[in-house]
């Protein structure tokens, strides 16, 4: 056995060193072959020795003390120091020293053996310079860090790691402090994490977030926990380190965000359903804002929320009558929606109906049934043919809710699910009043719109003359408002009589547009209309307007106007013009010239003398006088430039021989070419010419 013993010690990996203590300076005695190699002294050279000698000048006093110290006391040791080679190199002793005694108990040897560490030691100082590197990096962040040891169980944390457990910087910790430290709920899944990033085949990698429990203060704080863990040769785990950032505002934000988010959604939890129910009033606002025509809006909705919230949908409206009228119906199998159509001829929306729809009618309010029997259904159908249609579509739940504008109800919108696995509740309720009140908006404003756009229809015929019969003038006239359908142009014109036998020409431009500009316009044609009738001096007509103008209206409220007066004269026409800040009418001859009426005058409602003149001019036969407002002159096109009057000019010279109303209608056709039909303001073309 002694034998064998000798030969193990020989073959040994590590160097074994023993020496004598009951001998003076506790001599060697013995080296194996493992030793000579790694300090490059035989064992000749090292019998009765001590083992100071392989000790350089930079000795570690601390630890040879720990040795002094375990040797003294006969105990085992373990140390590491810088040991010298015979060639003088250095290298990391890792030395285990363990006494030997006789059967008695004296202590006869001490047994030591070497481990060269040289290259762990010089990684484990490569990585306390990265440590130091990095710890000097987190330094100006957040971060706290520490360091764990899952061989001796050592754990520093630095003073921020310490704070975010609440704990002084002082405190002295451990994996049990850890542990202690995390909340209830989150330490076994914690420390599963951790475990887990010790198994080598894991990689090492930890990336956890926990909530902590202060150990001092108490304090709840959430902390995001990142780290890597070390293996040796042999796959365990020798070092642990990270860093914890303190997250406990960012997750309180989280949570007040998805608060505030259910509560204004009144959604579920699951994040996957709140964001289909905001796709679906998205998708539902962009149908209500695309058209103006509510009842294919409305049916376009219809088919929004099949099969995606319902599995059938019908939407009633009340019609001004009072009747209602099934304007919309959709089902998941469009082979099932001449049913749906069909439903109409037996509902009833009478005061004594028993049908949910009828009700929802009658008081606004919505009406959720969560599950249907065919009790009910006999309760509230009209008859056996309405109950036969009702089974064969299938109703296991269902809801009808109001469509409610500006507190009235204009129709109702029913939901109805044939699956047992969607079964209505207060959440789909909510969702289906929120879509019921953008459809019931866009119906309310689509109505309005249309009396507006009547309104303002009958308004702009209203402010628009019927041009009387002019013998021995022909009279050409285009008119084209470029407001929305509901507002009034500010442009007008007007021919009339006067009580000498003459004709009074007038064209205009109001500022702005809609009632406003109506208002204007209406002051200025009847203003003008009532002055004629005394007489028609064109200037005088045109100082009475700006007198009742300046009298009647406000500031920013004025226009240009352009008065001609027509009076018969042998071989053809006499004009008087007058022209109050307005584009100077074009004279075209009968050869083609072109020629400006250009009496000076300022626009009126603005100044208390607008300086009008007048200017006299004949019309003989073939020559034409052509009125117009600036949505001629000011058109713009496609790359920003102005119609202007000189092509104005060129244009009308082109138009010599026409008669009147195809001059007027070649004028707004070229203009509406060179804006590629886009006009930017109103436009209105008055002509009168002499026919040959």
């Amino acid at each position: 056995m002694r034998r064998l013993l000798d030969r193990a010690v020989a073959a040994s990996s590590n160097g074994i060193v023993i020496t004598d203590p009951r001998l003076p300076d506790n001599p060697i005695v013995y080296v194996n072959p493992a030793f000579e190699k790694t300090t490059g002294y035989s064992m000749e050279e090292v019998i009765g020795r001590n083992c100071r000698f392989l000790q350089g000048e930079d000795r570690d006093q601390q630890a040879l003390e720990e040795l002094r110290a375990c040797l003294r006391e006969g105990q085992e040791c373990r140390i590491v120091l810088r040991n010298y080679r015979k060639d003088g190199t250095s290298f990391w002793n890792e030395l285990y020293v363990s006494p030997v005694r006789d059967d008695e108990g004296n202590l006869t040897n001490f047994v030591g053996v070497q481990n060269d560490v040289t290259q762990s030691k010089r990684t484990e100082e490569e990585l306390k310079g990265s440590e130091d590197r990095l710890r000097l990096a987190v330094q100006s962040t957040g971060l706290g860090t520490w360091d764990f040891n899952p061989v001796t169980g050592e754990l520093r944390w630095d003073d921020r790691c310490k704070a975010m457990f609440g704990l002084p910087p002082d405190a002295e910790v451990d994996y049990e402090v850890f542990l202690a430290g995390l909340h209830p709920d989150d330490r076994e899944r914690t420390h599963q994490v951790v475990q887990q990033a010790l198994d080598p085949e894991s990689g090492g990698e930890f990336n956890v977030e926990y909530r902590t429990i202060g150990l001092a203060d108490g304090v709840e704080r959430w902390v995001a926990a990142r780290g890597q863990a070390f293996f040796d040769e042999g796959g365990e785990a020798h070092r642990f380190i990270g860093t914890v950032l303190d997250i406990t505002e960012r997750k309180r934000a989280e949570e007040e965000r998805d608060l505030l988010l259910a509560r204004e959604q009144l959604a579920r939890v699951e994040a996957v359903r709140a964001r289909r129910r905001l796709a679906l009033l998205a998708a539902a606002g962009t149908t209500l804002s695309a058209s103006l025509d509510y009842e294919s809006t409305l049916e376009g909705i219809a088919h929004l929320v099949v099969p995606e919230l319902a599995d059938w949908c019908m939407v009633d409206v009340l019609e001004e009558d009072g009747s209602v009228k099934q304007l919309a119906a959709a089902h998941a199998d469009p082979t099932r929606e001449d049913l749906l159509r069909e439903l109409m001829s037996h509902r009833r929306f009478g005061e004594d109906s028993p049908g949910t729809v009828a009700r929802v009618l009658r008081t606004g309010r919505s009406a959720l049934t969560p599950e249907v029997s065919d009790a009910l259904l006999v309760e509230r159908t009209t008859g056996e043919e309405h109950l036969r249609a009702l089974r064969r579509l299938g109703i296991r739940s269902f809801m009808s809710v109001p469509l409610l504008a500006r507190g009235r109800t204009l129709g109702a919108m029913t939901l109805v699910s044939s699956e047992p696995e969607r079964l209505y509740g207060e959440e789909d309720l909510s969702l289906a009043e929120g879509l019921a009140y953008r459809c019931a908006l866009a119906v309310d404003n689509a109505r309005l719109y249309r009396e507006r756009s009547h309104i303002a229809r009958t308004l702009q015929r209203s402010l628009l003359p019927r041009l009387p019969e002019a013998p021995g003038v022909e009279v050409g006239v285009e008119y084209l408002p470029i407001g929305e359908e509901n507002e009034v142009g500010g442009d007008f014109y007007d021919l009339i009589e006067t009580e000498e036998g003459r004709r009074l020409a007038v064209i205009g431009d109001v500022c702005g547009k809609g009632a406003a500009a109506a208002a204007v316009t209406a002051l200025t044609r009847y203003t003008i209309r009532a002055v004629a009738m005394r007489q028609d001096e064109p200037s005088a007509v045109l100082t009475a307007l700006n007198e009742a103008m300046i009298r009647q209206l406000g500031d920013n409220q004025f226009c240009t106007v352009a008065c001609a007066r027509l009076s018969s004269v042998p071989g053809g026409l006499e004009l008087s013009v007058a022209r109050g800040g307005h584009p100077p009418p074009l004279v075209v001859r009968a050869d083609g010239t072109v020629e400006a009426v250009m009496p000076r005058g300022r626009a009126l409602g603005v100044f208390l003398d607008p300086g009008l003149r007048v200017e006299h001019l004949r019309l003989s036969p073939g020559d034409a006088a052509v009125f117009y407002t600036d949505g001629i002159t000011e058109a713009r096109g496609p790359d920003g430039s102005i119609f202007g009057e000189e092509r104005l000019r060129s244009l009308l010279g082109s138009c010599a021989g026409l008669d009147a109303q195809d001059i007027a209608e070649r004028l707004k056709n070229v203009t509406l070419d060179y804006g590629e039909g886009n006009p930017r303001d109103d436009l209105a073309v008055l002509v009168l010419r002499v026919p040959e």
